[in-house]
């Protein structure tokens, strides 16, 4: 595997990390904040990191278990919080603005989104890819990606409201079947 294919690994594992923060971005109303923006990045490049580290230190032997239910949590994790910004964007008021999410949802969010980290850390693993090189490349594309994911998110948010806290809702929750899908192996 070369340095193309490492980024391009990377650039992948951090697409899921972008419709999150898009998402979150949206619900932002006026109160997006650098530090918040920080916290939440850093959360889901640290996410990306250990479950990269732990994919490639497990092995093949891991992967055997989580493979069968690590695409079910994502799934579980993924709609239940997608469904539950639809509902709330369709059931405010015209004068409520979405709240920004707590850290402790983001990181849940964070994990549920590098679950596929710790499937290419195994992959990888087999393999003769260069590990350090991937993971640099990773966190940087996930830091970047995130922090972009929350200004476009936000500049959305702001003209279009209730119907992109919708939409990140509705993407989030696809996103969890995309994974279900893809751990069944129909896609």
């Amino acid at each position: 595997m070369n340095v193309l294919s490492s980024f391009i690994v990377a650039l992948s594992l951090s697409m899921d990390n972008f419709a999150v923060t898009i998402a979150s971005g949206c619900c932002s109303g006026g109160k997006l904040r650098p530090g918040y923006i920080l916290s939440v990045s850093f959360c889901f490049v640290l996410a990306h990191i250990l479950m990269l580290s732990v994919g490639w230190l497990g092995g093949q032997g891991l992967g055997r278990w989580i493979h069968h239910i690590g695409y079910w949590v994502a799934f579980g994790v993924l709609v239940w919080i997608g469904g539950k910004m639809v509902k709330e964007a369709l059931s405010k008021k015209a004068e409520d603005v979405c709240r920004i999410l707590p850290l402790k949802t983001i990181f849940v969010l964070a994990v549920a989104t590098s679950l596929d980290a710790l499937l290419v850390g195994m992959a990888l693993s087999l393999t003769a890819a260069p590990f350090i090189e991937t993971l640099c490349f990773m966190a940087g594309c996930v830091l970047v990606t995130s922090i972009s994911g929350f200004y476009l998110g936000h500049l959305l948010g702001r003209r279009f409201g209730t119907i992109m806290e919708v939409s990140g809702g509705v993407a989030l929750a696809a996103i969890g079947v995309r994974v279900l899908l893809s751990g069944l192996g129909i896609c």
